[in-house]
């Protein structure tokens, strides 16, 4: 008002000047315009002023939330109110956000109602004779979550709030008994990932609550069905569905009774974390998704509507009554490398089911990690694994009394192997082939056996049965078992009714060995948030709308600008509302702040916010600093970047323009999270300053020659769900990206992650596809130190030249490797292999007592040779070499363990030179081969007389 009143003052003494010339009635009417005026353009500058805080929410939350879309907003008009209808309100809300680039939906504490749906078609290639036609079918939704939007509510966690559902909760009251609950269609469809082949599928045309566009989430809330009774239980469409696409994320939600809870097919990328189900029909199902899956701490049980304290909620003995007759927890239907872990089912009739699409042979293989399933009729159903395999470590799978554990189906013929995990009552299987193997296992609560085997092959290492008799039944079809250290204090009963079963029994002390380590910590304890709420909205020039065009304004010194000031004012968030901007020059977040776009989950390169540079290092190129800087704690969550210049002024595909690293940590503490890169040089460097502590979440996209490098000294950092892919170069190209195919450059050229200086790392749920090296360990360049002790869990190398490289390591490099999975394909490189250690021959760069351990490995692709060992000493603790290369194991100069693995190749002619499983050359120190089975017979070429040992060996030689 002081403002105000200067400027009328202004006003006054000009206007006193002139009235004797227009008058009183002109004099009024200027007065009034230009207060008019003036309010105005304090509206205006309102509007440009950022919000001085992050919305206050009542339950704490793992980040500040921001958002431009609050659906209680009277424009948009949702009320928490009895009675009242939000469909509309909500989908105002939400188109609002997508008109507006992309962003995030904000759903105040309270209960919202849903009474009403809408109509939309789907349209599926259907079969007509040998023809096939296109046809539409309509089905009814509630909620259309479209590209770049994500819906966020107030979340409180039921295991902190004595099971109880508070903060927001929607309702929905429709669809109940819908006649098209889970309705589907017989279709055909033509797999990409298999040169266009022609299947015949099913096409779900379901209704359901939520769809979920590609690059959309749902977080931080509660789905409710009021009108559901478990004494008369009605099915209800799916809650959450995923129709097609990539990214759609369902993050702290909880399902408090849903009839089917989240349904993805076909697609790519779905990822469920954090989230607590009770689903009276399925729980999660997915189908056909041909890029990497994740579920991770999700936990499906009754006592989430039963202990709810919602009106009605039932009785926890009456849900889980009903959900023991009638329910699955996670049916999983063809994915390829399905991330599972810290996954819990209790009180169903099948805990998870895993198998073949409906009407198509193809099935899926996926790695699961802390998999924790009891008190069901059957833990684990599996009708069938592609050859790829099923992954089992650390997990527990329980059956009630009268229950089986696990069951094979008469399907099953490929590989499952389970190391670490405890079984609590019969494992049954009617599979007709392939190898089920177990490690480190125990056996408990079994009435007459804990084995059951009808068919097929049996390997069993340092497994322990809780009970003196009924270990193992061997039926009529089995082909071979073979134990090591396993049994009751050292003896192992067997049943054996088979025709001609190969029996193998070895206990010798000679053959023990460190089991798979547990209680590995896979997270952060305390997330990284800053410690002020403060935010700053930089409403800076840009490019906006779903259209090609490109930002013209560099907006570095503004968005600098913008950073310290929110520095100055004692630390904060700088967020960038949805737009496409150009940093054309480096800009550094200080100590205290973060950089942050619309995006609270993982994403492609569709819509939300974006940078695009030009900048390539200065005079000094790909050596100059970074294009974003974090300082000691500070990050940057929830961008994309992309580099406008890869392909331009004589650089291309073949040969991209080399730039500095686009991400730079400078100190501790700093943090990446959402992230996606769509298309870039270099990535992220957490090498050149140490950054211990640092995070990384979810970062994405395609790098031409690296992705991640780390060390510098660095200790207790994380990297998880590390996604690279060339296709976020090729896919989705609009609003002005560029269009850049790499992979071929990639395969050639890149270093996907590289550790060096670097101690109690954790590199989680990683995954790399066409990469030269794919996960790569180094002598570092700051410190000149080795590598020291990491864990790996979950990593994946697809499409690379060398899937796990070990270049540099001395006495104390101890890696332990769970669940990886490694895959060569054909590139233009002459060698393959899925583990290369050493560059060369006796090389000195690998100390001798340098130790790689590959517990519960799947390997696969076209390698010319499996593993290269040219010094140190390297375990396979339980692999599924699906292609083994020719050799398999060529040892050129270290030491090498095989236990518990499955060579699935087969193998002709005569054992001589390469055509061999296990190689030892002169140079080699010796290979051990244990409790191994050979599709072929063991083959092996041995340089050095005895120096290939091992029960195998024994074995062989009997």
């Amino acid at each position: 008002m002081a403002n105000l009143k200067n400027h009328m003052n202004r006003v006054n003494f000009r206007i006193t000047k002139t009235v004797s010339k227009l008058g009183k009635v002109a004099m009024i009417a200027i007065i009034a315009l230009f207060i008019a005026n003036i309010a105005n353009a304090q509206v205006k500058a309102k509007k440009r002023q950022a919000s001085p805080r992050s919305i206050k929410t009542i339950y704490p939350t793992k980040d500040w939330v921001i958002s431009d879309f609050v659906v209680t907003n009277p424009k948009f008009g949702a009320k928490a109110k009895p009675g009242f209808d939000n469909r509309a309100a909500f989908q105002a809300a939400i188109d609002a956000a997508y008109n507006a680039g992309g962003g995030v939906v904000y759903i105040p504490a309270g209960n919202y109602e849903f009474r009403s749906t809408q109509t939309a078609t789907k349209s599926v290639r259907v079969r007509k004779g040998t023809e096939d036609i296109t046809k539409d079918f309509n089905y009814q939704y509630v909620l259309n979550i479209p590209t770049s939007v994500q819906l966020r509510g107030d979340w409180a966690d039921p295991e902190l709030n004595k099971g109880k559902v508070l903060g927001t909760i929607l309702e929905v009251r429709v669809g109940k008994n819908a006649p098209n609950y889970n309705g589907t269609i017989e279709s055909w469809w033509n797999d990409s990932q298999a040169n266009n082949a022609l299947f015949t599928t099913y096409t779900s045309i379901a209704d359901r609550f939520i769809e979920m566009k590609p690059g959309t989430g749902v977080t931080n809330l509660s789905i409710w069905y009021p009108e559901q009774d478990i004494n008369d239980v009605k099915p209800y469409p799916w809650t959450l569905f995923q129709p097609s696409g990539d990214c759609a994320t369902i993050e702290h939600v909880t399902l408090v009774n849903a009839y089917n809870g989240f349904y993805s097919a076909p697609s790519e990328l779905h990822y469920v974390l954090n989230s607590y189900i009770t689903a009276l029909s399925t729980g999660l199902e997915v189908h056909v998704c041909t890029d990497i899956g994740r579920i991770e701490n999700v936990k499906i049980d009754p006592k989430y509507w039963a202990n709810s304290g919602l009106p009605g909620s039932p009785s926890l003995a009456k849900v889980t009554s009903y959900t023991k007759a009638n329910a699955t927890g996670f049916n999983m239907h063809r994915s390829d490398w399905e991330y599972v872990s810290n996954f819990y089912v209790s009180g169903y009739k099948t805990g998870m089911w895993v198998g073949r699409e409906p009407g198509s042979p193809q099935s899926p293989n996926a790695q699961f990690y802390e998999m924790h399933i009891k008190n069901c009729d059957t833990g684990m159903f599996v009708q069938a694994v592609n050859p790829y395999g099923l992954l089992f470590s650390n997990s527990t799978f329980g059956a009630e009394k009268g229950g089986t554990a696990v069951y094979f189906y008469k399907d099953f013929k490929t590989s499952t192997q389970f190391n670490g995990v405890d079984f609590t009552g019969p494992i049954v299987s009617d599979g007709t082939d392939g190898v089920i193997s177990f490690e480190s296992c125990t056996f408990s609560n079994y009435s007459d056996y804990a084995l059951k085997v009808n068919s097929g092959n049996v390997l069993l290492t340092q497994s322990q049965f809780k009970q003196p008799l009924g270990h193992v039944f061997l039926g009529s079809n089995v082909n071979s078992l073979k134990a090591i250290n396993s049994g009751y204090n050292g003896k192992l009963e067997i049943k054996n009714d088979s025709k001609s079963a190969k029996v193998e029994i070895n206990n010798n002390k000679e053959y023990l060995f460190a089991p798979i380590p547990k209680n590995i910590v896979t997270n952060i304890k305390v997330y990284p948030k800053q410690l002020s709420s403060n935010v700053l909205k930089a409403d800076l020039p840009r490019a906006t709308g779903y259209n090609n065009g490109q930002p013209t304004e560099d907006v570095s010194a503004k968005l600098q600008t913008a950073l310290n000031k929110v520095k100055a004012a004692g630390g904060g968030t700088v967020y960038l509302p949805a737009g496409r901007y150009l940093v054309n020059n480096p800009v550094k977040v200080p100590s205290g702040v973060e950089l942050r776009g619309t995006w609270d989950v993982q994403h492609y390169t569709q819509g939300g916010t974006t940078i695009f540079t030009n900048y390539s290092g200065g005079t000094v190129g790909e050596k100059g600093p970074s294009l974003i800087q974090l300082g000691a704690g500070a990050g940057i969550r929830g961008v994309t970047i992309a580099q406008l210049n890869l392909a331009t002024d004589g650089f291309s595909a073949n040969n991209p323009r080399p730039t500095p690293f686009l991400i730079q940590g400078q100190g501790p503490k700093v943090y990446i999270v959402n992230v996606t890169i769509g298309g870039g040089d270099k990535g992220i460097d957490l090498a050149s300053y140490n950054t211990s502590g640092h995070y990384v979440d979810y970062f994405a996209g395609v790098l031409a020659r690296a992705g991640i490098w780390v060390g510098g000294g660095a200790e207790g950092g994380f990297i998880r769900n590390m996604q690279l892919n060339p296709g976020y170069g090729t896919r989705m190209r609009s609003q002005g990206y560029p269009n850049i195919s790499l992979t071929r450059f990639v395969q050639s050229n890149c270093s996907a992650l590289k550790f060096a200086d670097v101690k109690n790392e954790t590199i989680f749920n990683n995954f790399v596809y066409g990469s030269f090296y794919g996960i790569h360990f180094l002598k570092d360049a700051i410190t000149g130190k080795d590598p020291g002790k990491m864990t790996v869990i979950g990593h994946g190398s697809d499409g690379c030249s060398y899937s796990f490289f070990v270049e540099d390591a001395d006495k104390n490099t101890k890696i332990t490797a769970v669940n990886s999975e490694l895959v060569c394909t054909k590139t233009a490189e002459p060698v393959r292999a899925y583990v290369l250690m050493g560059d060369e021959v006796k090389t000195n760069k690998v100390d001798p007592d340098a130790q790689i351990t590959l517990y519960n490995t799947a390997f696969w692709g076209t390698p010319t040779i499996a593993a290269i060992i040219n010094s140190g000493t390297l375990r396979f603790q339980q692999g599924n070499f699906q292609k083994s290369g020719a050799p398999g194991i060529d040892n050129r100069g270290g030491k090498v363990h095989v236990y518990t693995s499955y060579f699935s190749t087969k193998m002709t002619g005569e054992a001589t030179g390469d055509n061999v499983y296990a190689k030892l050359l002169p140079t080699g120190v010796s290979i051990e081969l244990t409790n191994n089975y050979y599709i072929s017979g063991f083959r092996g070429n041995n340089a050095q007389p005895g120096k290939i040992y091992g029960s195998d060996i024994v074995s062989d030689k009997k």
